[in-house]
């Protein structure tokens, strides 16, 4: 055992598939044209060119960004509970951040989606109506909750009650002592 070493050579085998002789064959799904990276995988897999697979993705992108108002409603309706109904500063803070919130988010639905509507060099202008539609009814729920939390609050003027300023008082005929 005093310095016998082990050797191998395997520089025979390396190469002579992708140049000579094919010995060896591919193995399954490998394809020369792709690993040399005369054609992208993208538009390969996708059965796509760039320019559509780009599309799909400003697409999908534009999905993400019509659903992420949805995901501030949970944490908004926790806020409110922890809140309370009761008529407080804290309480009307809340109330109104989450009134102001989807106002400004619909008020500002162009600028949000306009780095995915572009259109570069040749490219068409991508339509995101559906995204939009969807964008600006997830913040009109949120604003149905907030008006709702007004109301579980009473500061809306939902009973009649409420508008006794506005009714004439009842002039009577006649009275009696």
């Amino acid at each position: 055992m005093s310095g016998n070493k082990v050797y191998a050579d395997f520089t025979s085998l390396v190469g002579k598939s992708s140049r000579g002789s094919k010995s060896t064959t591919d193995p399954y799904g490998y394809d020369q044209a792709i690993a040399s990276g005369s054609i992208s995988s993208a538009s390969l897999a996708h059965g796509k060119s760039d320019e559509e697979g780009d599309m799909a993705l400003r697409a999908k992108k534009g999905w993400e960004v019509a659903m992420g108002p949805g995901k501030t409603l949970p944490m908004q309706a926790f806020m409110a509970w922890m809140s309370g109904t009761s008529v407080s500063i804290f309480s009307i803070l809340i109330t109104g951040m989450i009134l102001m919130s989807p106002v400004k988010t619909i008020m500002s639905t162009q600028q949000t989606f306009a780095p995915l509507e572009r259109a570069g060099k040749g490219e068409k202008k991508l339509d995101l109506t559906m995204q939009k539609a969807a964008f600006v009814a997830i913040n009109i729920a949120g604003l149905i909750f907030g008006v709702y939390r007004l109301s579980i609050m009473g500061l809306l003027p939902t009973a009649s009650s409420d508008w006794l300023s506005f009714i004439p008082a009842k002039q009577f005929m006649e009275y009696s002592a």
